[in-house]
């Protein structure tokens, strides 16, 4: 398990990674996943990586849901990640 930053839920409407909202681009899955800890009770949770592409950039992010509301995850040691 790497270490993860765990950015936020949201509820499927709209949800910003580095400056790009997510729901309005297509993720393209990478076929990888991994084990994330939910913040408040640390228990864990397996969530896929995912990749989005857009005129001049790619981003990817774990995401999966907590009950009803999406949650976005990005590796620890990403350096210039902004919500």
């Amino acid at each position: 398990m790497k270490d993860y930053t765990f950015l936020g839920k949201s509820n499927g409407k709209k949800f910003c990674i580095k400056g790009i909202d997510v729901f309005s681009y297509k993720w393209r899955t990478t076929g990888k996943c991994d084990i994330v800890l939910e913040p408040k009770t640390k228990r864990p949770f397996s969530f896929s990586m995912y990749e989005i592409e857009t005129d001049s950039r790619k981003i990817s992010f774990l995401a999966g849901k907590f009950d009803d509301d999406w949650a976005f995850y990005m590796e620890a040691d990403e350096d210039d990640f902004i919500f």
